[in-house]
């Protein structure tokens, strides 16, 4: 395969190094603005290549030896090339180059960091015939003995989950809380399991046609400053607990609270946010799609014996057509994809005095601030770094009712 001595001039979004060839723009992975590195293209399209670095002649200082023995192989961490000071930088200047272009915002702080390893609470291990991750932007996989960004726990028992019969197994999920943990089995009929050879989880669940607990009350419990958490199979929980808090606190931070306002909690999920919040506002009203998340919020209401909040299952367009809840703060939560259009014309209706914006995507933030804009001022936006060693970065954004 023929190699092409370039110059980094940038790094795109996603952490791939810029460079020109033959008139194209060249996205290389593993390569750091200002170096000089052999590449190879990979994929040719009309306005642009694709490519990765096999030899860096002139190295950037910020360029670090990658601990995983893994990473140039596993698509799941993007920066570990880079010191995580740099990522940091990376992330917050990604986060300001968007907004200044498509919203002409820079009023963007500085990035709240987390720890850079053994920070993920859940991992999907994907199996065929092996356990481990698909290769970056394939589904070959790569067989792994541990996996650094995942909580220490979840490493000791890797070694043990390789040893069971993988032949109807598709994949296993493990997800962790503070003093517990799960195995999620997601197989092609219900296999049978000794659990005594499975001391380390609290529960055990085998997905097939439907789901079978084979250990355990079917769920597991978190704790944060005093609050209890249901954390479900499927339900959405942040993978990162400490960078959870530090978004969290973010959250109430920006929402001002002096007890007497009423708040509308969209995308609720398990009700995280708005139970969270609740000991500090009048009133809180969570909406979310995911009914099995929404068993979880109405038992984690109880189990923190909460009075003052409430949740609705279903569509958030669909329920806030229907909607009396009248908020003093909106807070969203959109998946990846931002807000639907009609949602954001909801929200605008009920004029509430602040919005509190919660994105995991910067680029449908910017969309959606556009859609805002003329009925709100976009007071302050905090990107917090949630999924160390990858090019994802969450944010936090405060809107002001003009």
């Amino acid at each position: 395969m023929e190699k092409f001595l370039v110059s980094i001039e940038n790094l795109d979004h996603y952490a791939r190094g810029i460079a020109h060839l033959d008139g194209k723009i060249f996205f290389i992975e593993n390569a750091l603005v200002g170096e000089n590195v052999l590449a190879c293209v990979d994929k040719s399209k009309k306005n642009f290549l694709e490519g990765h670095s096999t030899d860096i002649k002139k190295s950037s200082i910020e360029r670090v030896e990658p601990i995983c023995p893994y990473y140039f192989l596993c698509g799941g961490c993007s920066t570990m090339h880079m010191n995580y000071e740099s990522s940091l930088r990376f992330k917050e200047n990604k986060v300001k180059e968007v907004l200044k272009k498509f919203c002409n915002y820079d009023n963007v702080k500085s990035i709240i960091p987390t720890k850079g390893l053994y920070y993920r609470n859940k991992v999907t291990f994907q199996v065929n015939g092996e356990l481990g991750f698909y290769k970056n932007k394939t589904y070959d996989l790569v067989e792994i003995d541990k996996c650094l960004i995942a909580d220490k726990r979840i490493n000791f028992v890797i070694e043990k989950l390789k040893k069971l019969d993988l032949t109807l197994i598709d994949k296993i999920v493990v997800r962790t809380t503070k003093n517990e943990m799960m195995l999620i089995l997601y197989t092609k009929k219900v296999i049978k399991l000794n659990i005594n050879d499975f001391n380390e989880f609290d529960t055990i669940i085998c997905i097939a046609d439907t789901k079978y607990i084979l250990k355990g009350k079917g769920y597991i419990i978190d704790e944060i400053n005093n609050l209890k958490y249901i954390i479900s199979p499927t339900s959405f929980y942040q993978v990162n607990t400490e960078g959870m808090i530090n978004l969290y606190d973010k959250v109430l931070e920006y929402c001002d609270l002096k007890g007497n306002e009423n708040v509308l909690d969209l995308y609720c999920g398990t009700g995280t946010i708005g139970i969270y919040l609740s000991k500090y506002a009048k009133k809180v009203f969570g909406i979310e799609i995911n009914k099995e998340a929404i068993s979880d919020a109405f038992k984690n209401k109880e189990i923190n014996n909460l009075n003052n909040i409430e949740f609705k299952s279903g569509d958030v367009k669909d329920v806030l057509k229907q909607n009396k809840f009248i908020p003093d703060i909106v807070i969203v939560d959109p998946p990846r994809a931002g807000l639907d259009k009609s949602v954001i014309e909801k929200i605008i209706l009920l004029k509430p005095k602040k919005i509190i914006y919660v994105s995991c995507d910067v680029v449908t933030l910017a969309r959606d601030l556009n859609l805002f804009k003329e009925n709100y001022d976009i007071a302050e936006v905090t990107p917090v770094d949630m999924f160390a060693e990858t090019y994802h970065v969450e944010c936090v954004c405060v809107l002001n009712l003009i």
